[in-house]
Protein backbone atom coordinates (compact mmCIF):
# COMPACT_ATOMS: atom_id res chain seq x y z
CA UNK A 1 0.00 0.00 0.00
CA UNK A 2 1.32 3.45 -0.91
CA UNK A 3 1.12 5.78 2.11
CA UNK A 4 -1.30 8.70 1.96
CA UNK A 5 0.34 12.13 2.01
CA UNK A 6 -0.27 13.41 5.55
CA UNK A 7 -1.70 16.79 6.42
CA UNK A 8 0.14 18.78 9.09
CA UNK A 9 -2.49 20.22 11.43
CA UNK A 10 -0.10 21.54 14.12
CA UNK A 11 3.51 22.64 14.00
CA UNK A 12 5.01 24.43 16.99
CA UNK A 13 8.52 25.64 17.75
CA UNK A 14 9.10 25.75 21.52
CA UNK A 15 11.74 25.70 24.20
CA UNK A 16 10.59 22.22 25.18
CA UNK A 17 7.98 19.60 24.34
CA UNK A 18 7.07 16.90 26.83
CA UNK A 19 4.94 13.80 26.44
CA UNK A 20 3.25 12.70 29.66
CA UNK A 21 3.56 9.02 30.49
CA UNK A 22 0.24 7.23 30.89
CA UNK A 23 -1.99 9.73 29.05
CA UNK A 24 0.49 10.41 26.20
CA UNK A 25 -0.63 14.08 26.25
CA UNK A 26 1.86 16.59 24.87
CA UNK A 27 2.84 19.91 26.46
CA UNK A 28 4.72 22.64 24.61
CA UNK A 29 6.60 25.06 26.87
CA UNK A 30 7.75 28.46 25.59
CA UNK A 31 6.22 28.57 22.09
CA UNK A 32 7.89 31.04 19.71
CA UNK A 33 8.44 31.91 16.04
CA UNK A 34 11.27 34.44 16.44
CA UNK A 35 14.76 34.31 17.94
CA UNK A 36 16.65 37.45 18.89
CA UNK A 37 20.42 37.20 19.42
CA UNK A 38 23.19 39.67 20.28
CA UNK A 39 25.87 38.12 18.05
CA UNK A 40 26.27 35.68 15.19
CA UNK A 41 26.86 32.94 14.46
CA UNK A 42 24.40 32.05 17.22
CA UNK A 43 24.13 28.59 18.73
CA UNK A 44 20.66 27.87 20.09
CA UNK A 45 21.25 25.41 22.95
CA UNK A 46 18.01 23.50 22.40
CA UNK A 47 14.67 24.07 20.82
CA UNK A 48 11.94 21.56 20.21
CA UNK A 49 9.37 20.90 17.51
CA UNK A 50 5.86 19.57 18.01
CA UNK A 51 4.08 18.12 14.97
CA UNK A 52 0.54 16.71 14.73
CA UNK A 53 -0.69 14.95 11.61
CA UNK A 54 -4.06 14.12 10.10
CA UNK A 55 -5.27 12.11 7.14
CA UNK A 56 -2.24 9.81 7.20
CA UNK A 57 -2.07 6.05 6.76
CA UNK A 58 0.93 3.83 6.13
CA UNK A 59 4.63 3.83 6.92
CA UNK A 60 6.59 7.09 6.83
CA UNK A 61 10.23 8.07 6.94
CA UNK A 62 10.33 11.66 8.16
CA UNK A 63 13.12 14.13 7.48
CA UNK A 64 13.24 17.75 8.62
CA UNK A 65 15.67 20.22 7.09
CA UNK A 66 16.59 23.50 8.77
CA UNK A 67 17.53 25.95 6.02
CA UNK A 68 17.62 29.63 5.15
CA UNK A 69 15.56 31.46 2.54
CA UNK A 70 18.08 30.52 -0.19
CA UNK A 71 17.63 26.80 0.68
CA UNK A 72 21.08 26.42 2.22
CA UNK A 73 20.71 23.55 4.71
CA UNK A 74 22.24 23.99 8.18
CA UNK A 75 20.83 20.92 9.96
CA UNK A 76 18.95 17.75 9.06
CA UNK A 77 16.87 15.67 11.46
CA UNK A 78 16.23 12.19 10.06
CA UNK A 79 15.81 8.59 11.08
CA UNK A 80 12.30 9.36 12.35
CA UNK A 81 9.72 6.74 11.38
CA UNK A 82 5.97 6.45 11.90
CA UNK A 83 3.61 3.61 11.13
CA UNK A 84 -0.02 4.78 11.07
CA UNK A 85 -2.76 2.16 10.85
CA UNK A 86 -5.78 4.38 10.22
CA UNK A 87 -6.58 7.76 8.70
CA UNK A 88 -8.82 8.33 11.73
CA UNK A 89 -5.75 8.46 14.00
CA UNK A 90 -4.01 11.84 14.50
CA UNK A 91 -0.42 10.98 15.46
CA UNK A 92 1.88 13.56 16.95
CA UNK A 93 5.57 13.69 17.68
CA UNK A 94 8.15 15.84 19.37
CA UNK A 95 11.71 16.45 18.22
CA UNK A 96 14.46 18.07 20.29
CA UNK A 97 17.42 19.86 18.76
CA UNK A 98 20.76 20.40 20.46
CA UNK A 99 23.14 23.27 19.65
CA UNK A 100 21.34 24.42 16.50
CA UNK A 101 23.72 26.71 14.57
CA UNK A 102 22.24 29.90 13.12
CA UNK A 103 24.86 31.75 11.06
CA UNK A 104 23.20 35.17 10.64
CA UNK A 105 19.94 37.09 11.06
CA UNK A 106 17.21 36.32 8.52
CA UNK A 107 14.36 33.99 7.66
CA UNK A 108 14.85 30.28 8.28
CA UNK A 109 12.57 27.32 7.64
CA UNK A 110 11.94 23.87 9.02
CA UNK A 111 11.02 21.87 5.90
CA UNK A 112 9.21 18.57 6.38
CA UNK A 113 9.57 15.57 4.06
CA UNK A 114 7.56 12.37 4.23
CA UNK A 115 9.12 9.43 2.34
CA UNK A 116 11.34 11.88 0.47
CA UNK A 117 8.49 14.14 -0.72
CA UNK A 118 8.39 17.75 0.47
CA UNK A 119 5.22 18.45 2.43
CA UNK A 120 5.45 21.90 4.00
CA UNK A 121 7.85 24.47 5.47
CA UNK A 122 7.50 26.49 8.67
CA UNK A 123 9.23 29.84 9.14
CA UNK A 124 11.49 30.94 12.01
CA UNK A 125 12.57 34.59 12.04
CA UNK A 126 15.98 35.42 13.48
CA UNK A 127 16.86 39.01 14.44
CA UNK A 128 19.97 40.70 15.75
CA UNK A 129 19.66 42.74 18.94
CA UNK A 130 21.50 46.02 18.51
CA UNK A 131 22.87 47.24 21.82
CA UNK A 132 23.57 50.90 22.30
CA UNK A 133 26.95 51.56 23.90
CA UNK A 134 26.76 53.98 26.79
CA UNK A 135 29.10 56.94 26.60
CA UNK A 136 31.08 57.94 29.65
CA UNK A 137 30.43 61.39 31.07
Amino acid sequence: MIPVKPEIISFLIADMVIQEKGTNKWSAIGIFDKIRAVSFPYIHPGLALYIRLADAEGDYNIRIEFCDDSDQIFAVFEGITLSIQSRLHHPDLGIKTVNLAIPKPGKYYFKLYFNGAFTKGFQLDVEEIIRMQQKGI
